[in-house]
């Protein structure tokens, strides 16, 4: 859908931006929130294209002494209007799927500025990625053998395991000796042999060690070997040492100190480059979750109320279908009861309407007082929330809300009834 589509539903040039306490970082007023909750319904994902920009702004900021592209792991949230903020601030994309490839391409991304990244990649992905001009990213043995024997001479970008790891939590960890992304350092030997048998050049080198990371020591240790791995290649264009950079989700977290960042990760990486047998080489970074996390809110509504002798439930008209973290990963997601925000904290068991044991949002978390009927907002969701949803139980997803830098406000999504998802389901078209 294009933004041109988009009806804006709220003039709200009058009212500022807050948060609801010091203490609580909602990056939108809740008045406003409320207000759309009222118009649109819950469940709702709300987003600040401003907190995108002054996200990727801020990396950028502390990039500057580095030959830099920024890249967006799309997988993040590939709503069309955060991939045209994500257009409009001048990042390539990162794609995993044909799917994902087409549409940032539809968006006007330029193939160039593509860095195809499909896990186990088929003959079909390989040849499709080619047929459109992106960079293809080959992460085992196999798949950079196949490209050579069907496409000898051509460019390729290689995903490496440097047996570093790191994350939020242990399925978000993607490089180490138990991952299955990426070729071992171990077989770079086999990597030159491949590369010298087909002609192959390797226009670049990849990492993404994981999820969530908050460490810079653990990813500079990372970055070490890749810059190592790097030495045994000339005229590469580009090191892309990943994404997965961290943000607070917890209110007594802190998010990545930017200035150990320069010190620890940007200045280190300078000094290698200085030295680097590749000229002209550039440093590329893909987050998806540091540009878009904070830039999100789920609104569901308390529509029920239970006591039982050992817990209090609250449970809400949205689920583990729309927000699937805390199941998938006891994933912490701040809740603010927007309809009493002053309220006295009582514990609560926040739970979904899905029919699954794991259907939750918090569990024995001290909220402010709820009413059935009181709006909620889950914080943080602006990243792996809707693009990882799901219509289990045949319920709709959620509806989308976007708020620009001008303060204007448009639907982007809209609910579907049960007699869409029926008619869909019907449908053999």
């Amino acid at each position: 859908m294009s933004l041109d589509a988009h009806h804006p539903i709220i003039a709200i040039q009058s009212i500022e931006l807050t948060t609801i306490t010091p203490a609580l970082k909602v990056p939108f007023h809740p008045e406003l929130l409320l207000d759309i909750a009222r118009k649109y319904g819950t469940p709702t994902y709300v987003y600040n294209q401003s907190v995108i920009q002054n996200r990727i702004r801020t990396l950028r900021s502390h990039l500057e002494g580095l030959p830099l592209d920024l890249y967006y792991a799309m997988k993040a949230n590939h709503a069309v209007p955060v991939m045209q903020t994500i257009l409009a601030e001048g990042l390539g994309i990162d794609a995993v799927s044909p799917a994902e490839l087409l549409f940032a391409l539809e968006i006007g991304f330029a193939p160039e500025n593509i860095l195809f990244s499909a896990n186990n990649m088929t003959d079909e992905e390989m040849h499709f990625a080619r047929s459109k001009g992106v960079t293809l990213n080959v992460g085992s043995l196999s798949r950079l053998k196949k490209l050579g024997q069907a496409y000898p001479g051509s460019e390729v970008c290689v995903r490496i395991n440097p047996q570093v790891g790191a994350g939020h939590h242990e399925h978000v960890i993607t490089a180490g000796s138990k991952s299955k992304f990426g070729i071992p350092v171990e077989q770079m030997d086999e990597v030159h042999a491949l590369v010298k048998a087909y002609n192959l050049k390797i226009k670049g080198l990849h990492q993404h060690i994981g999820s969530g990371i908050l460490d810079t020591d653990t990813l500079w240790k990372a970055i070490s070997v890749m810059l190592e791995v790097s030495m045994g290649f000339d005229n590469l264009s580009f090191i892309n040492v990943g994404g997965g950079l961290g943000v607070p989700y917890r209110p007594d977290e802190r998010g990545i100190d930017m200035d150990q960042f320069e010190s620890k990760i940007v200045q280190p990486l300078s000094a290698c480059l200085s030295s680097h047998p590749s000229s002209n080489l550039k440093i590329w970074f893909e987050p998806g979750r540091f540009f878009t996390a904070e830039s999100g809110i789920l609104l569901a509504t308390v529509n029920t109320l239970k006591q039982t002798p050992h817990r209090t439930f609250a449970g809400m008209d949205s689920g583990m279908n729309h927000l699937i973290r805390p199941a998938m990963y006891d994933a912490y997601h701040e809740v603010v009861n927007l309809s009493n925000p002053s309220g006295e904290r009582i514990p609560y068991d926040l739970v979904g309407n899905i029919c699954e044991s794991s259907d939750f949002f918090a569990k024995n978390r001290p909220i402010q007082e709820l009413s059935e009927g009181d709006v909620v907002a889950v914080l943080d969701t602006g990243a792996y929330g809707l693009s990882m949803a799901t219509t289990y139980n045949m319920r709709s997803l959620p509806a989308e809300v976007w708020i620009d830098e001008a303060l204007q406000v448009s639907v982007i999504r809209k609910r579907k009834s049960a007699e869409d998802i029926v008619r869909e389901a019907l449908d053999s078209d």
